[in-house]
């Protein structure tokens, strides 16, 4: 598969961290400019950004993040092939990295998106899975997993992304990853598991210094938007109908909650 790597150009050291770590897999990177909030002007963030999500106004990192998202969606469709890896630079690989990358045959035949990362939080996941030679499986996913810096998107997929950010209001991980979001019920979203690959800031405390650096800058000061009474109402009946389906699935055998692992 192509793997494509978002990187700025004023992160040379995460572009050489990378490169060495694909050239000890046998592997190779297809670089993807990222776009660099710090050099959005309002006019060209107000060109792409329509109101607000649940998290409030975007931040100039969090557009140029989605931006590069997008760069390597409208790079696969170019190119034309099947299936590409989409990785952000501060991301750190499992074992056997070049079984996962160096193949699509792995993949299921209806998937839009497979998640390839773990994050620190428990989620639901379909019980029944299709298992790979080196020990991993793939689960559909049904709850939220959050961060967007490791995952294999299928062509049909990219186009359908691009068409749905021609502009957008979230994070590219709420816009992937969040039931919230309008796209998450009609894309087939599977998970790795043991993840293989995982960001960085994930392997410190939360509180650390290392893990705040390694946020996209300006999102740890954000301040969550006050949502309207019926705004509210909504999203708690369409959390709770959720949930009840989700627990409904498990008790039956067919779902189980778990927190996906990192190998």
């Amino acid at each position: 598969m192509i793997i494509y790597l978002i990187n700025l150009s004023r992160s040379s050291d995460r572009l050489e961290r990378m490169q060495e770590l694909c050239v000890d897999a046998g592997l190779e990177l297809a670089r993807v400019e990222g776009v660099d909030g710090r050099e959005l002007s309002a006019d060209d963030i107000d060109k792409v950004v329509v109101g607000e999500s649940r998290w409030g106004k975007l931040t100039p990192g969090e557009v140029g993040c989605f931006l590069g998202h997008r760069k390597c969606w409208e790079a696969l469709v170019k190119e034309g092939a099947q299936y590409a890896v989409v990785l952000e630079d501060d991301v750190v690989f499992g074992e056997d990295v070049a079984a996962v990358f160096g193949s699509s045959d792995w993949i299921p035949k209806d998937a839009d998106i497979v998640k390839l990362e773990a994050a620190d939080e428990r989620l639901y996941l379909d019980t029944k899975a299709s298992s790979l030679k080196n020990g991993r499986r793939i689960r559909r996913l049904r709850t939220s997993h959050f961060c967007a810096a490791g995952y294999v998107v299928s062509l049909s997929c990219a186009q359908r992304l691009l068409a749905a950010s021609e502009t957008f209001s979230e994070p590219v991980d709420d816009f992937l990853f969040n039931v919230s979001s309008p796209l998450f019920d009609n894309l087939v979203i599977y998970q790795l598991e043991p993840a293989i690959c995982i960001q960085q800031a994930a392997l410190f405390a939360p509180d650390s210094p290392e893990r705040i650096v390694s946020c996209i800058e300006g999102r740890e000061k954000k301040v969550r938007r006050r949502l309207g009474t019926f705004e509210r109402f909504v999203q708690s009946v369409f959390k709770r109908r959720r949930s009840v389906v989700n627990r409904t699935l498990s008790l039956i055998g067919r779902r189980e909650r778990t927190k996906v692992g990192f190998r």
